[in-house]
């Protein structure tokens, strides 16, 4: 089944500081000869800020459908091989909430072609968040070259129709951020024992101390499996930024003692951004890390090797399920 493009390749996205480069991907299954045809390719290329701000990187974005439906990207910092994906699905009327979204992945063998190969197809889980009427459907796919890329997703509406959205990326060979199965970088961030009071170590309302404790490298290095996160939350507000830090602490609460719990904000400085962004100085961690986006959860082993990651908004069954796995 041929399926005309609706969208140009998106361009703008930029990466944290020091020369990171931006990967933008989807992934994929299996293989099959069915084909939808790509975005017209520009050629434009994308930018590093000089001075890099969550918020400021643009969301990959569809186009709107004849009827309506939107999808926007959450997780563009993907590499070869098997990666969580996760997005959101809107209307002009609401956020689609639908329990379940078939996602179908294309690769486009050649730059310019203009056919893409149907490449797999899965079912997305939509993940309420802990508040509100927000959430983000999430799948795991896996795609085998680097490239070009698009997904297809449908949604069953409630006469029982479909409707679909389209986003189309530019992929990477690698990602930006620590892969599964890498050595979690052993930073040195942060903890209580470095400032005055808490709220020098974060931007959020949410003081709790006992995700401050230690740093990452001391974390990875104590025998235990460690939970991080890694966000501003008083300036993570986009479609795909969710209560992470909130969601960090409920999972500690259940598991303290059993694994190490750490929150680093993207901020290095939170008292003194409080009204004034412009001012802020970004985290050593977070360029450490090399994130490339504003929201982060890394799950880590008892060897200090990468288990589980996370861009965009965690749910705690999510993080709960890969801390089991190194339990």
């Amino acid at each position: 089944m041929k399926l005309k493009s609706l969208l140009r390749r998106r361009s703008g996205q930029v990466l944290v500081v020091v020369a990171l480069a931006l990967v933008v991907g989807v992934a994929c299954s299996t293989s099959a000869q069915q084909v939808v045809e790509p975005p017209p390719d520009t050629g434009e290329a994308s930018s590093a800020l000089a001075q890099w701000r969550p918020g400021q990187i643009p969301l990959i974005k569809g186009p709107v459908s004849p009827d309506g439906l939107q999808a926007i990207f959450g997780t563009p910092d993907l590499g070869v091989g098997e990666n969580r994906i996760g997005f959101v699905l809107t209307s002009p009327d609401a956020l689609i909430r639908t329990p379940e979204a078939t996602v179908s992945s294309f690769f486009f063998p050649r730059e310019r072609s203009e056919e893409g190969v149907l490449k797999g197809t899965t079912q997305a889980v939509f993940r309420p968040w802990p508040y509100g009427t927000r959430g983000l459907y999430t799948t795991s796919l896996t795609f085998d070259a680097p490239g070009r890329w698009g997904i297809e997703i449908s949604v069953e509406d409630t006469d029982g129709s479909l409707r679909q959205a389209k986003l189309f990326f530019e992929v990477k060979g690698s990602a930006s951020a620590p892969e599964v199965g890498a050595p979690a970088v052993k930073s040195k961030s942060k903890t209580l024992k470095d400032v005055e009071r808490l709220s020098q170590l974060t931007t959020g309302s949410l003081h709790d101390p006992d995700l401050y404790q230690m740093t990452i490298a001391e974390a990875v290095t104590s025998g235990l499996p460690t939970v991080v996160s890694m966000l501003s939350p008083a300036f993570c507000i986009n479609a795909v930024c969710g209560p992470q830090v909130e969601v960090l602490q409920e999972l500690k609460n259940k598991y303290k003692g059993k694994a190490n719990f750490i929150h680093v904000d993207f901020y290095d400085n939170p008292e003194e951004i409080q009204g004034d962004l412009n001012a802020a100085r970004l985290s050593p961690t977070v360029m450490e890390w090399r994130l490339s986006s504003i929201e982060w959860s890394f799950v880590i082993d008892r060897k200090g090797i990468v288990s589980a990651r996370f861009e965009a908004f965690a749910t705690l069954e999510e993080l709960e399920q890969a801390l089991m796995r190194v339990l």
